[in-house]
């Protein structure tokens, strides 16, 4: 019976919404459409709708001035150039774009601002097909949006969320933009009406190779591994759910539910539950790790209740990022009405060695932030291994109450992990070196400890308590009051370690975990060693973060250790960032992430920036704890043996 309500609700789960408009263009009339954004063209013709636009953005919405907060829109058609929705835009031409452009390679949410395509707040690179069927399907409910991307031809099913950073009612309609042509077949919009109250509320991966799991025992769900999955519901409604069950689906077949149906039973009114018995989930051999997956829950009840809940699960171990790369995976936007935003990209301050961006809340360019800021920097989803650490380097100019009372602060930074809506605040190794004053007109509590004041680049440590670990968020907070402002808040480099998982260290040409990398972290050569009287053959073979190999050899164990001197197979240096090597046997393999830090990283002279011996002089003060004038960079890494992450 259950199997059977599964698949009833995977066809229709989109029954929690009220068809408003559909428009299938057989009659070739659009003349009552109503033109949105820049300037374009549309017609319609052999069944289809067709637009085209050398600007910015063009789009059309339907008749009748439809205006929706919370909606879904659908649209079918050919992807020639570009497929893409729009919602929520207001008579200022303002609102969320969606939009697949396989001449681009890429699926990205944006916002729209007076017409013009603004800041991508979600964003998905791949190789999508040109002139082939795509399905698209993008929702909203208050600040979430969520776009799905079907393409029939090719069995590839795609999804992406975003949080809106202004959610407001409305029109919904089709779009082009910067493309030569789109068509489509089909297009509707359906109020998004709640079938449930079910919130999600935790997340919990168990790898601790009892049950039915099986890996490495570090809370980090990594490829090869079948993990047992919890997931916490919350009941928002009035009244109890009874006989609550619910159907897990992945919605990327490299990673498989075994377990998929799992009961929560009676879950109460405004309280939460875990389902009794996990769900097993295992990541299929060769699954790219450092991402997150996308997940369906059918949830069912009595008296006829149901409620279907999305969710991303990342794959992987621990966190790096530089802000070099792509950052659309990170979300920056106002934490309650009211306040303001800040946070951004930018290159007017940068810590990475040959790198040129930062994370910034402030200003767009040199000059200060604005007032009345409360606004969060968050991550994607990542798994933090037991026993976590997380660094990252800050530049901070920010007000102080007074040079007489120098720990004290009307403005700041702090930061925060957590699943969903529950945060925690963590605090460096040795403390936050100010608090805010009282009474205050910012938007944190007096009290409440941060950064502030004024130094050049140095690096935080945060010790994390050993009950957060499994899938997280890491979120950066800045607020300030309503009066006086300075630069800004600055964050870089941004690190997530913690235990592998490993206990035991056993011999035998089969057992990779035995295999020490050292050092990791490395700026010029890497050692990989086995034990004593091991002779089995591996293959070893190195790839940077696109997927492209780059270095490969066959190592024999007899030799005892094998010295990798970062190069290509050419010879070449390689660059600094990140690399995943793969270490194989015929019985079995091992991925370990690589960080290459630039040669200046461990020179004085060239990797201390603006500020930081300044740092190294105060540091009895603030409490920074730098470890020697020759390591100012990443000094936490001195005292790991290595920091691995398991594919």
């Amino acid at each position: 019976m259950k199997s059977f309500l599964f698949v009833l609700f995977a066809v229709s789960a989109i029954t929690s919404a009220e068809l408003i408009f559909y428009d299938d263009f057989e009659d070739n009339n659009i003349d009552d459409w109503t033109p949105q954004g820049q300037s374009g063209t549309w017609w319609a013709a052999d069944g289809k709708a067709h637009g085209s636009t050398n600007n910015n953005w063009s789009g059309i919405s339907p008749p009748g001035s439809i205006v929706l907060e919370n909606c879904v829109v659908e649209a079918s058609g050919t992807a020639n150039h570009t497929v893409a929705v729009f919602l929520r835009l207001d008579g200022t031409d303002s609102g969320i774009n969606a939009t697949v452009s396989p001449d681009h390679d890429i699926a990205v949410i944006r916002t729209v601002i007076n017409g013009v395509a603004g800041d991508a707040l979600g964003a998905i690179y791949h190789d999508f097909p040109s002139g082939v069927w795509y399905d698209i399907t993008f929702s909203c409910n208050g600040d979430s949006i969520f776009y799905e991307i079907d393409i029939p031809s090719t069995g590839e099913y795609f999804s992406l969320s975003a949080i809106d950073p202004n959610p407001h009612p409305g029109e919904c309609g089709l779009a082009v933009g910067d493309e030569a042509h789109g068509q489509y077949d089909w297009f509707s919009i359906s109020e998004f009406v709640e079938a449930g109250e079910l919130v999600l509320n935790g997340l919990s991966t168990d790898d601790d190779n009892q049950g039915g799991s099986s890996g490495n025992g570090n809370w980090a769900f990594e490829v090869t591994e079948e993990i047992e999955l919890g997931i916490e519901l919350l009941n928002a409604c009035q009244e109890p759910l009874n006989n609550t069950f619910a159907v897990l689906q992945s919605l990327d077949t490299r990673l498989v539910v075994s377990e998929p149906i799992q009961d929560y039973g009676t879950v109460p009114a405004g309280q939460t539950c875990w389902n009794q018995y996990p769900f097993l989930v295992y990541a299929s051999p060769g699954t790219p790790e450092d991402e997150t997956y996308p997940f369906r829950m059918s949830i069912f009840a009595d008296d006829g209740y149901y409620e279907y809940l999305y969710f991303e699960l990342p794959l992987g171990a621990g966190l790096f990022y530089d802000v070099e790369s792509d950052t659309s995976p990170w979300t920056m936007s106002f934490l309650e009405t009211g306040w303001q935003n800040n946070w951004h990209v930018t290159s007017q301050r940068n810590h990475t060695s040959g790198g040129y961006c930062s994370f910034k809340c402030g200003d767009t360019g040199a000059g200060d932030y604005d007032d009345n800021l409360f606004c969060g920097l968050t991550s994607p989803w990542f798994n933090l291994p037991l026993d976590g650490n997380l660094s990252f380097w800050i530049w901070i100019d920010a007000q102080i109450y007074s040079a007489v009372y120098q720990d004290l602060a009307l403005d700041g930074g702090l930061v925060q992990l957590g699943q969903f809506d529950n945060w925690t605040t963590v605090e460096p190794s040795a403390g936050y070196p100010f608090e805010i004053v009282q009474p205050t007109f910012g938007p944190f509590e007096p009290g409440t400890g941060l950064f502030s004041g004024y130094q050049g680049w140095h690096l935080v440590n945060v010790d994390i308590p050993a009950e957060i670990k499994g899938p997280q968020q890491l979120r950066f907070i800045f607020g300030s009051d309503n009066a006086g402002t300075r630069e800004g808040w600055y964050v870089d480099d941004i690190l997530v370690t913690g235990s592998t998982g490993i206990e035991e260290h056993h011999g035998g040409p089969g057992y990779l975990e035995s295999i020490s990398v050292y050092p990791n972290p490395f700026s010029e050569s890497i050692s990989v060693s086995v034990p004593s009287g091991d002779e089995g053959e591996y293959s070893i073979r190195v790839f940077d973060l696109s997927g492209r190999l780059v270095y490969k050899t066959v190592f024999s164990g007899s030799n005892g250790t094998l010295v990798w001197g970062a190069t290509d197979m050419n010879g070449c240096v390689l660059p600094a960032g990140v690399y995943t090597m793969l270490l194989q046997t015929t019985e079995s393999s091992r991925s370990i992430r690589l960080i290459k830090l630039s040669d200046s990283f461990l020179s004085s002279s060239e990797c201390c920036p603006e500020g930081l011996h300044q740092a190294w002089r105060m540091k009895q003060d603030i409490g920074i704890g730098l470890i020697g004038q020759r390591t100012c960079a990443f000094p936490s890494f001195y005292g790991f043996s290595y920091i691995l992450g398991y594919l």
